[in-house]
């Protein structure tokens, strides 16, 4: 049997920023340029057209939904969208403060 588990990876923030789909309640919306209302199943943002690699969600996933996005997308790597908030926090600030 397989379940979802979240595993730490060390990546690269920049790279997920720019590749990001972040999946709310109503609609998707691309991480690079904010652009709204975007297909679950789309491959790039029709906007700035940012190859999404990575996929994040506003509120916490079910797992039959995550089975069904990897079902559906399975090249697409699903994130932990607060993890990754969190982690752009800490490197904001460290710029801030010069760390």
């Amino acid at each position: 049997m397989k379940g979802f588990i979240r595993v730490w990876n060390e990546l690269d923030l920049k790279d997920i920023e720019s590749s990001l789909i972040v999946v709310g309640e109503l609609s998707s919306e691309c991480f690079c340029c904010h652009k709204l209302g975007i297909e679950l199943k789309a491959k790039t943002c029709p906007d700035c057209k940012a190859y999404f690699k990575y996929m994040g969600f506003r509120r916490k996933a079910q797992p039959h939904f995550l089975k069904r996005v990897k079902e559906e997308q399975p090249r697409l790597i699903l994130i932990d969208f607060d993890d990754f908030k969190k982690t752009l926090g800490l490197r904001d600030a460290r710029k801030l403060l010069d760390i």
